[in-house]
């Protein structure tokens, strides 16, 4: 254990930062190219999903996705410019969300309406 923390204090050492410093930043990089690649998985989801409740879960997910992401760049950055960005990211999210399951759903309350009317006469 101390052969792998002897590396990491030495280069914290010579960046100017301590060794938690360092190790945060690292986890930072990391869980941002993990997210970017998610992203990159469901957009291809999004664009070849064999059915359409796929691409209305992919829609989701990416938006999560990215209210992570910029999160994440946030403190990348150290700066709260982006910061904004979350809540509009969370209202777009949110409404294409809803508005996915509006266009899935419509089909079948016209199935249900025909059927009642059908059966009402």
């Amino acid at each position: 254990m101390a052969g792998l923390i002897t590396p990491m204090l030495a280069s914290a050492a010579v960046a100017g930062q301590t060794w938690h410093g360092q190790l945060l930043q690292w986890t930072e990089e990391f869980a941002i190219i993990v997210l970017v690649s998610c992203v990159l998985a469901c957009v291809y989801r999004l664009l070849r999903g064999p059915h359409l409740a796929d691409r209305a879960l992919a829609v989701d997910i990416v938006a999560v996705q990215l209210i992570g992401l910029v999160i994440l760049l946030t403190m990348w950055l150290g700066s709260l410019v982006l910061f904004d960005g979350v809540l509009v990211l969370a209202l777009l999210g949110f409404t294409g969300t809803v508005a996915m399951a509006q266009y899935i759903g419509r089909p079948h309350l016209r199935k249900k309406l025909q059927s009642r009317e059908g059966a009402g006469s």
